[in-house]
């Protein structure tokens, strides 16, 4: 619920457009625009990172810590790992064979090791600091938002630690199996693809190692993150059989229009007629829709769609639901992406505290929206007295170019006390016109010493 407050200064600002704007002072004298360099914002194509695709087994293996079970042969096989950062290959080698059956994903793991007497175990239970051991961590990031990600741990001596990156909590139940041999160290491990966060066929892998046996830590990956593990946007791609999806470009959600792009493969044995269909909404606000295609596939092809959306808010995350249709508008495969929306407005004054007396100081504001938002959009300044809320000056101006503002601004006499600047984005013409986003700062104003 609106407080007594917020809704006053609504009244306030709404009102100022019309009768006010003409009592009150302008308080902006000049303003300067420029195009700050853009922020990286380098979007991540999914399908260029490495690629694995993993089968059904005709068995499941017998979870024992030995690698020997026939059905590990049908199993897929990382290549080469390399060093955390992708500089070299790793010193030593670890390689991993992954699998399912019966709804079950299977991992076993042969971590080379020349020196097997140095190989740390310190942690014993479930739930402890297994990264402190020598250890093998699976990263799986299940709905492909390149942020959060679910982590498996378990080191040589068999304990395991789950870890949850998106806020939550994550519990199953994982068999395991360990062994020591003369030259390496072997872990096998399943665990319920229900408990990965799946959203389709397609999603974010990474295994690494943390080696201690060799005195210090040596850091690999199968695929190189180039610096911590945890990084989603650096993983590799797992598809499951039956995949459609062979990566997408998710760039930075910013106020106005987007854009996805997706690579979809027909993974089947006949020519398929698809359509892509993106879903958007944020917050409790509807859903809308925007489908592409029909278009014709033949078996192992790929195409590359974009689809266009919209962001209309800043105060919720967009949520996608991507899905690959056939003939009949049938969901052949269905993806749910969650974006977070860059901060539309930042704005400070360029000082707090003032004298009785100034009539001049500057004020600064980034704006991060889209072009087709900029052209709609208006910014007002506003000065108010706290704590009534009385308004003192006012200016209401279009942006004209550049997404930087430096302002002058020409204040009014102002008695001793606590004033607010506000900066308000706003779209729209009119009453019609909506409030994007706000930036308050307070300023002092304080009576000369005598």
């Amino acid at each position: 619920m609106r407080t007594h407050a917020a809704l006053m200064l609504a009244a306030l600002l709404t009102a100022a457009a019309g009768v006010m704007a003409q009592t009150e002072p302008e308080i902006v004298k000049t303003v300067h625009w420029s195009e700050p360099p853009m922020q990286a914002r380098v979007p991540v194509d999914l399908s260029v990172r490495k690629q694995m695709a993993i089968p059904e087994l005709p068995a499941a293996p017998q979870i024992d810590g030995d690698l020997s079970d026939p059905a590990w042969e049908s199993a897929a096989q990382t290549d080469p790992w390399m060093t955390n950062t992708g500089e070299a290959p790793a010193p030593v080698q670890t390689t991993a064979w992954l699998g399912i059956r019966s709804g079950t994903l299977f991992v076993g793991v042969r971590a080379d090791e020349p020196n097997v007497a140095g190989i740390v175990t310190s942690v014993t239970e479930d739930g402890g600091p297994a990264w402190n051991d020598d250890c093998i961590e699976l990263f799986i990031d299940g709905n492909l938002d390149l942020t959060t990600s679910r982590q498996l741990v378990i080191n040589a001596g068999g304990s395991v630690t789950l870890i949850d990156h998106g806020g939550g909590a994550w519990n199953t139940q994982v068999a395991r199996a360990v062994s020591i041999g003369d030259d390496a160290w072997f872990a096998e491990f399943s665990l319920p693809l229900s408990s990965l966060g799946l959203t389709g066929t397609d999603f974010g892998l990474n295994i690494c190692r943390e080696r201690r046996a060799g005195g210090g830590t040596e850091l690999s990956c199968w695929s190189p993150t180039g610096g911590g593990f945890q990084q989603p946007g650096k993983f590799g791609v797992a598809g499951l059989p039956g995949g459609w999806l062979r990566g997408f470009v998710l760039g930075t959600g910013l106020l106005g229009s987007n854009e996805l792009a997706v690579a979809i493969q027909n993974p089947e044995q006949q020519p398929r007629s698809l359509r892509v269909r993106l879903t958007w909404w944020q917050g409790e606000g509807i859903a809308l829709e925007r489908t592409v295609g029909p278009f014709t596939l033949e078996p192992g092809a790929s195409r590359e769609v974009s689809i266009a959306y919209t962001i209309e808010r800043a105060d919720a995350p967009v949520e996608l639901e991507l899905a690959v249709l056939d003939e009949q508008g049938r969901a052949l495969a269905t993806y749910e992406v969650v974006q977070s929306v860059e901060r539309v407005l930042d704005a400070r004054a360029g000082r707090s505290v003032l004298v009785v007396g100034e009539t001049r100081m500057f004020a600064r504001a980034l704006l991060s929206l889209n072009d087709d938002a900029l052209a709609r959009s208006r910014l007002v300044v506003a000065l108010f007295r706290q704590p009534s809320l009385s308004l003192v000056a006012r200016s209401e101006f279009t942006p004209p170019r550049g997404r930087a503002m430096r302002v002058e601004l020409a204040l009014p006499p102002l008695e001793p006390g606590e004033y607010s600047l506000h900066v308000v984005l706003k779209t729209g013409e009119g009453d019609a016109a909506r409030r994007i986003a706000e930036e308050k700062s307070i300023l002092h104003v304080l009576a000369p010493v005598q």
